[in-house]
């Protein structure tokens, strides 16, 4: 199950509260009930099948070398999950397992910002409705758009949670897994440059 978008980004004082007490930051996404207003998804496009413009994340497609962080930024290292990525030092990272998922949590409460990748074992190459369904109960898939990670397909869009209310999301398939990378809307921006150092290693 997919920990929920909800709990993710409670800019809040609860969330400072959550936060100081260690039970984390985010989320458990997945669990709000899936509505029946989630549009099926066509197959015409690598990922999703809708017309769309850049993603305005492209990787080189290139083997990783081995790799310096710029000034201010941290690697994040998945071996499991075969990739790496430069965050903001300020960021504290946690990870959470859930019956063969994994969600991974990168926040800071001042400034309030972070996003979460979730992980999951996936055969398909394309998203099936009914895994859209599952996690993303909302069924909003607002200005999708495309482009690649590493040479992956990867498709952005916007969304919405009861809980958290308007998201940011990029969306790949890679290596047998799933990964759906997700902020705060307003994030938007400062998470495509975070995504544009993401490698499969």
């Amino acid at each position: 199950m997919r920990m929920e978008k909800g709990d993710l980004f409670l800019l809040s004082a609860v969330a400072v509260v959550i936060i100081t007490l260690g039970i984390g930051f985010w989320f458990m996404k997945g669990r709000e009930a899936p509505t029946p207003q989630a549009t099926p998804i066509a197959t015409s496009n690598p990922l999703f099948g809708l017309p769309g413009g850049d993603a305005g994340i492209k990787g080189s497609g290139a083997s990783p070398a081995p790799r310096t962080p710029p000034a201010g930024q941290l690697e994040y290292h998945n071996v499991q999950y075969g990739f790496s990525l430069f965050y903001p030092q300020k960021l504290s990272v946690k990870r959470y397992d859930d019956r063969g998922a994994t969600t991974l949590v990168f926040q800071s409460v001042d400034p309030p910002e972070g996003f979460q990748v979730f992980v999951v074992p996936y055969s398909g190459t394309t998203v099936s409705a009914q895994r859209f369904a599952m996690d993303e109960p909302s069924g909003e898939r607002v200005n999708p758009r495309y482009g690649t990670i590493d040479g992956a397909n990867v498709a952005t869009f916007y969304s919405t949670s009861q809980t958290l209310g308007d998201t940011y999301e990029v969306w790949f398939i890679h290596g047998g897994y799933l990964y759906e990378v997700t902020t705060l809307k307003p994030l938007d921006t400062w998470l495509q440059s975070i995504m544009q150092t993401w490698q499969f290693i």
